[in-house]
């Protein structure tokens, strides 16, 4: 992948991908993937949010751009996923999901009306969304886990 933003910039992926297998213990799989992503993303300085629905993953990441593509190119390697795709790779003003080093939500039945208003409750293919809409889901996600992070210690 050609570099798209210096090195010292912050630069802000969007990927998604299909899990290839399915697993009767994702949310075991995804709770040690978050773990790990977390402890070698603070020493990367990379944060982001993973999303998770229908076998879909989504997943923005924002760093560096050299620890942000070898990231990348990790999950690349992983023979978990299929159908792998770019969204969106461009140098950002400032983090989205500075919060966290890594989180991951799955979307329920509760959060049908984020679906319903990005018009992908039928079909959610985010290998189909743009940069943009893709962005807006995760924004969207984002808003929602930060008030449960904080319902939680109310």
């Amino acid at each position: 992948m050609t570099s798209i933003s210096g090195s010292r910039r912050l630069h802000c992926l969007i990927y998604c991908s299909r899990r290839k297998i399915n697993s009767a213990h994702l949310d075991h799989e995804i709770s040690e993937v978050v773990r790990s992503s977390i402890r070698n993303n603070r020493e990367a300085a990379i944060t982001g949010l993973l999303l998770v629905h229908e076998g879909w993953f989504l997943q923005a990441l924002e760093g560096p751009y050299e620890p942000v593509i070898n990231t990348y190119n990790r999950f690349l390697s992983d023979p978990r996923h299929e159908a792998n795709r770019v969204l969106s790779a461009a140098p950002a003003e400032r983090r989205s999901f500075g919060d966290w080093n890594m989180c991951a939500r799955r979307i329920g039945p509760a959060d049908d009306t984020i679906l319903d208003a990005l018009q992908c409750r039928r079909t959610f293919a985010p290998a189909t969304f743009s940069a943009a809409s893709a962005l807006r889901l995760l924004k969207a996600v984002r808003g929602i886990q930060a008030r449960t992070e904080v319902s939680a210690l109310s």
